[in-house]
């Protein structure tokens, strides 16, 4: 009789404490950010943004790109959210082109190791004048390279009246063509954005290519993803640093193209890429800020 009153409460104790990791597994919610940087190359260290949180010790950055080491098996439901490109001056719209958010649940496994780059909001160009930088594009990728979800970055606007879908992100996997009258070419199959015409911005960067431009253009994902010279967001934000120029594009799965130099004129934002399973996908929810990432244990 004992041993078996023994066994039975063993088993009462033992499913109690599957029921109470469970609860605990469930409630695990981890927020990324762009950790308080606003360099082209993205943040250099972790500080304190992640203290007491649920991924505070699973976190490491190198080169602007933050390495999770994942804590639990199960599915996780990701949350991706493209930066925001920025305004010129004298622009009647007093925001950039949009990013993109993505959601989408996904299979880990424990201890694997997956990579994040949080887009930051591109910039003004030098002296505030009329140029812009293009949103960086925000990428989650595990192991070899291999992209889980990926929400675009808005294009810089130079001068817009009135917002355009061609300067926000794309929720499709090519980069937008901006906005003018000799629009330049989106990016497609994860390469950057063109630069081409009147005294054009740089484009943004893909998941594989650089955007056009030198320079100006924003590096890819696999090349480091810092964006363009000056003003353009990490995750390959394209730029233009001279007075008066056009604007850059958006980074992204694929980049946007950059803008020309013309009154209206905006880079295109990125494209985007969601491998996910009851996936949600907004082009243009990130209005003015940077890229953030939530990753949530649903079961």
């Amino acid at each position: 009789m004992n041993g078996t009153h023994d066994c039975d409460v063993n088993t009462k104790r033992n499913n109690t404490l599957r029921s109470y990791l469970k609860g605990l597994n469930d409630k695990f919610k981890a927020v990324f950010t762009n950790l308080g940087s606003t360099a082209a190359g993205g943040p250099s260290s972790i500080g304190s943004h992640y203290t007491r949180q649920d991924h505070d010790g699973q976190v490491t950055v190198s080169s602007g790109i933050q390495s999770w080491t994942v804590p639990y098996s199960g599915e996780y439901r990701i949350e991706a959210i493209g930066g925001a490109g920025w305004y010129g001056k004298n622009s009647v719209v007093q925001n950039g082109g949009r990013g993109a958010k993505l959601i989408g649940n996904f299979i880990l496994t424990k201890d694997e190791i997956v990579r994040i780059l949080v887009g930051h909001k591109g910039k003004r160009g030098p002296n505030s004048k009329t140029t812009s930088g293009g949103g960086g594009g925000t990428f989650v990728v595990r192991g070899s390279n291999t992209p889980l979800i990926i929400a675009g970055g808005g294009g810089g606007i130079k001068n817009m009246s009135e917002q355009h879908s061609g300067c926000d992100a794309s929720i499709s996997t090519t980069g937008n063509a901006g906005y003018s009258s000799s629009l330049g070419s989106g990016g497609t199959g994860g390469n950057g954005g063109g630069s081409a015409g009147n005294r054009p911005g740089g484009g943004g960067g893909g998941f594989y290519g650089n955007g056009g431009g030198g320079g100006k253009g924003g590096k890819g994902f696999l090349n480091g993803g810092k964006g363009g010279t000056y003003n353009g967001g990490f995750g390959g934000g394209g730029s233009n640093p001279a007075y008066s120029r056009g604007a850059g594009g958006g980074g992204g799965y694929s980049g946007g193209a950059g803008g020309v130099n013309e009154d209206p004129s905006c880079g295109g934002g990125g494209g985007s890429f969601n491998s996910g399973t009851n996936q949600e996908n907004e082009c243009c929810y990130n209005t003015a800020g940077n890229g953030r990432v939530t990753i949530t244990l649903i079961e």
